[in-house]
C-alpha cells in the first residue's frame, strides 16, 4: 500500500512547481524516481503526472522526460505565483467540497492553480492560513470571516495583513461590517423570508428564530423573517429572537450545554415552531425536542438553513435552504479574477446567488393543543 496517497502526490508536485521548484527548461525527476521519494508505486505517479498534464501544468515527451508547461512559466515571469489560497470549514465537509470545486474550475480557465485548506472555524488555524498565504506569495485568498472570541478585531488585522501584502480577498458566504472587501453570498434575507412566510401560511405566529453569533449572514436571516411577519400584519416578538451564543462558531465541544441551553429557552418561550440559522444549531434543536420528548412535526414545526448538510448526517427530511455553494465558488473565483486584471468593484460590494428550498416534511400546522414541555 502506497505510504502516500495519490491526490497527496498530485498536489504536493502541484505546490513544488507552482513554488518554482523547477524552473525554465528543467526536466521533473523520473516517475521511478518520484515513487521512491513518495515510498509510492511507480503507477500511482504515473496517474498524478497523467493527471497534471490533462490540467496544462505539465507537457510529457516520451523521449525526453516531463517538464513544466510553457504557459506555467510565463505566468510566474509577471510578479506572479499563479496561486489562490481558499479556506472553507472542512474539505471534508460535501457542501464547502462543492464551493471549492467552484473555485477550482473558474481559476483552471484563468491558469491559476488551487491551493486549498480548512479552517475549521477556527481563528487560530485561519490566522495560520494567512500568514501561509503570504509566505506563499499567493496572488488571491478566498475565505469566510470566523465568529469568535473578539473575532471582529483578530479578523480586521488578518485581512490587513493580507491586503497590506498586495494579496487580493474576496469573501465567501459571509461579510465584515465596516469593510470593503468584496463578497459573494446566497440570498439570505429572501429565503428566510419564504420559509417564514410559509410557516406562518400554515398558521404559525411563534416562530423561534435560533442564532448563536452576530455574523452578517444569520443577521440577514433575520431580517428575512422580521420582514414576513411584518408583511403578514402580525407583530414579531423580540423574545422570539433566541441568540444564544457559544465560545467558537463550531460549538462540537459544547454541543450537549448548547443543546440543553435550547431546551431552557423552548421551555421558557411558548412557540409552535423553529428557525434555526444553520444545520449545527438544527441538530442541537433536534437534540433538545428529542429531551423534551417534542415530536416534529406533529408537536413543533423545524425549519433551517444549509438542510441538505443536516439531512444527509441524521438522514432525515427536514425544510430548509441549500445553498448553492458551487455557484457561490465560481462567482467568488470570477470576482477574485476580476481583481487581479485590475476590474475593481465599482459601486456593490457584494454578489448574491440563489439559494433553493427543500420543502420537507418537518413542517405542519400548529398543534391544536400547542403547548411546550415544562
Amino acid at each position: 500500500m502506497s505510504n502516500y496517497p495519490y491526490s497527496r502526490i498530485k498536489d504536493d508536485i502541484k505546490r513544488r512547481i507552482m513554488e518554482g521548484e523547477w524552473l525554465g527548461d528543467s526536466r521533473l525527476p523520473s516517475s521511478r524516481d518520484f515513487a521512491q521519494a513518495y515510498k509510492s508505486s511507480v503507477n500511482t505517479v504515473e496517474k498524478a503526472i497523467k493527471e497534471l498534464s490533462a490540467e496544462g501544468l505539465l507537457k510529457r515527451d516520451n523521449r525526453r522526460g516531463t517538464f513544466i508547461e510553457n504557459g506555467v512559466v510565463s505566468q510566474l515571469g509577471h510578479n506572479r505565483s499563479g496561486l489562490v489560497a481558499a479556506s472553507v470549514i472542512g474539505i471534508e465537509n460535501p457542501l464547502w467540497a462543492t464551493a471549492l470545486r467552484g473555485i477550482e474550475d473558474v481559476l483552471h480557465l484563468h491558469g491559476f492553480h488551487l491551493l486549498s485548506y480548512s479552517d475549521d472555524r477556527s481563528l487560530d488555524k485561519l490566522e495560520a492560513l494567512v500568514k501561509g498565504a503570504v509566505a506563499k506569495r499567493v496572488d488571491g485568498v478566498i475565505l469566510s470571516p470566523i465568529y469568535g472570541k473578539h473575532h471582529e478585531e483578530r479578523n480586521q488585522s488578518l485581512y490587513h495583513l493580507l491586503t497590506s501584502s498586495g494579496i487580493k480577498v474576496v469573501f465567501l458566504d459571509r461579510h465584515l461590517y465596516n469593510s470593503d472587501i468584496p463578497f459573494v453570498t446566497s440570498d439570505n434575507t429572501a429565503s428566510a423570508y419564504k420559509l417564514t412566510k410559509m410557516l406562518i401560511d400554515k398558521g404559525h405566529r411563534r416562530i423561534l428564530f435560533i442564532r448563536n453569533s452576530d455574523v452578517s449572514t444569520f443577521n440577514e436571516r433575520l431580517l428575512g423573517v422580521r420582514q414576513a411577519f411584518l408583511d403578514s400584519g402580525i407583530e414579531f416578538d423580540p423574545d422570539l429572537d433566541v441568540l444564544l451564543q457559544t465560545e467558537f462558531e463550531n460549538f462540537q465541544e459544547e454541543f450537549e450545554s448548547y443543546s440543553s441551553r435550547i431546551a431552557e429557552k423552548i421551555k421558557e418561550i411558548p412557540c409552535t415552531a423553529i428557525f434555526t440559522a444553520n444545520d449545527q444549531i438544527a441538530e442541537a434543536a433536534i437534540d433538545a425536542l428529542d429531551r423534551l420528548s417534542i415530536r416534529f412535526p406533529e408537536d413543533m414545526s423545524l425549519v433551517t438553513y444549509d438542510a441538505l448538510n443536516l439531512n444527509r448526517k441524521l438522514k432525515l427530511d427536514v425544510t430548509g435552504v441549500n445553498q448553492p455553494f458551487y455557484d457561490m465558488g465560481r462567482t467568488a473565483a470570477n470576482q477574485l479574477m476580476n481583481l487581479l486584471n485590475g476590474k475593481d468593484h465599482l459601486s456593490v460590494l457584494g454578489q448574491i446567488c440563489s439559494a433553493e428550498i427543500n420543502y420537507g416534511t418537518s413542517v405542519g400546522h400548529p398543534a391544536a393543543s400547542a403547548t411546550n414541555a415544562s
